[in-house]
């Protein structure tokens, strides 16, 4: 391989497990997620084919912008057929992959992140599992940061407040893996 595939190929092993939690968030089957991603990733490689990270936010945006754009086809899609079709079930496996012991756990968690607004819960999503920073968030999704900060916090304080009365569910042992399937990269991106 070359000095440019091993780029790619090192952007995508780090960079492509994040893309995909955020495109759970905003599609609604892991199936779509994956297409969403690669697709982001096929648009990102003709604009950037040095596979430079510091354009990732930049990656981030492309899946969003795809998967609000397959989401307007698919309800478009689904509008047409409703006449003639019964409705399409929506849905798929959870967002977490959990540990056996914390399968209740996850379910609690993701219940109340699905609560959110879905600004909200695009900004914890890719603040808390993508790893972005408040400015990277505002690149990807065209807000200011003030705006994003204020999401992020109205979020977590939602989250406290929906979680607090189920706190004695929840099962956060130490040793226990964590909620997201992902390994955390031993150089977080920039």
């Amino acid at each position: 391989m070359g000095p440019v595939v091993d780029i790619w190929k090192h952007c995508f092993e780090r960079v492509a497990p994040r893309l995909l939690l955020y495109a759970c968030q905003l599609c609604p089957t892991r199936a779509d997620a994956e297409d969403v991603v690669q697709m982001a990733f096929v648009r990102w490689w003709r604009r950037f084919p040095d596979g430079d990270e510091r354009h990732i936010p930049l990656l981030y945006a492309a899946v969003r912008t795809i998967a609000l754009d397959q989401r307007r086809s698919q309800q478009r899609r689904l509008a047409r057929e409703a006449a003639s079709v019964m409705a399409l079930t929506q849905g798929d496996a959870a967002v977490f992959d959990p540990a056996p012991e914390q399968r209740e756990t996850a379910a609690i968690v993701q219940e109340a992140l699905e609560d959110l607004p879905e600004p909200q819960r695009e900004v914890v999503t890719l603040k808390l599992w993508a790893g972005l920073t408040f400015a990277q968030i505002a690149e990807t999704t065209g807000e200011s940061i003030n705006t994003v900060s204020g999401r992020y916090r109205y979020a977590l304080q939602a989250l406290e407040k929906r979680l607090a009365p189920r706190r004695h569910e929840l099962v956060l042992e130490p040793s226990a893996p964590a909620l997201i399937p992902f390994p955390q990269p031993a150089n977080p991106l920039p």
